[in-house]
């Protein structure tokens, strides 16, 4: 099993922000910036490309890259020194590869700088899917507004993507590193009734992709809107439904006699 670091304050705190942007929460919590969903998910072809199938580059990466090219965007214009020392830090924290050069001003380097922050952007955005993907309810409502952003996109303009107006064609191939990640996110059970899908106590039961929002309700083949579920819940699910299962927390049990003998000195 593989490890990562820690996440970053600039992850974490990003999380945050994406989790309110999501809920609609941001601007009570941050203050108005002028950006609604649509503008920062951005309805187009590169959207379709990701949503029609699943990728390891979601339709929540994107978003997170979006909201932070135009907070740090935001803050070149804005700002001078502060925002060379912080862009600094940020590329150096995420080992990004940098050439100092001499700038003929200040100007310059803030525009080098910035276009020297995309890769760290992209590694911040993943991890705040990793961050946020175990939250079923929160990717549910972030798949309802998706397909609420693409509600109005014609067949006629994206042909290769679109069944009918708003609805995503329909694609079946899971690939193996998929079922995995929903399999570990779900424990090894149904996301609805928490039956154990590992096999160990029936064998015959199989775990089957779900799509949270269904594609006939507009939903995505995005791993954002996916979810592992036994035969019985998915058909009683059916195609109309955008209910997603809860989050199966695994209790970490300890005893109440040995904890009152611990002393804190």
């Amino acid at each position: 099993m593989a490890f990562t670091r820690p996440h970053s304050n600039e992850a974490l705190s990003t999380a945050d922000a994406i989790r309110c942007r999501i809920t609609g929460a941001y601007d009570e919590r941050y203050g108005p910036d002028g950006y609604y969903f649509e503008d920062l998910l951005g309805v187009d072809r590169d959207l379709f490309e990701i949503a029609y199938k699943p990728g390891k580059w979601t339709l929540l990466h994107r978003f997170t890259l979006s909201h932070l090219w135009e907070q740090w965007n935001y803050y070149r214009k804005k700002s001078g020194e502060e925002f060379i020392e912080d862009a600094h830090q940020l590329i150096f924290h995420y080992r990004t590869p940098f050439n100092i050069r001499a700038y003929p001003d200040l100007s310059a380097q803030k525009n080098h700088l910035f276009e020297q922050l995309l890769q760290p952007m992209k590694q911040i955005a993943h991890e705040v899917f990793c961050i946020l993907f175990s939250d079923k309810e929160l990717m549910r409502t972030f798949s309802i507004k998706v397909s609420e952003a693409i509600a109005d996109a014609c067949p006629s303009e994206y042909p290769d993507y679109l069944e009918a107006t708003g609805i995503m064609k329909r694609t079946s191939f899971w690939p193996t590193w998929l079922r995995e990640a929903l399999f570990y996110r779900e424990n090894g059970r149904c996301a609805k009734c928490s039956l154990s899908l590992t096999g160990v106590f029936d064998s015959t039961l199989k775990p089957q992709v779900d799509h949270i929002v269904p594609i006939s309700n507009g939903g995505t083949t995005d791993p954002t809107n996916l979810q592992y579920l036994c035969e019985p819940c998915n058909k009683k699910k059916g195609n109309r439904s955008n209910e997603a299962g809860g989050f199966i927390y695994v209790p970490w049990e300890y005893s109440h006699s040995k904890l009152s003998r611990i002393r804190i000195d």
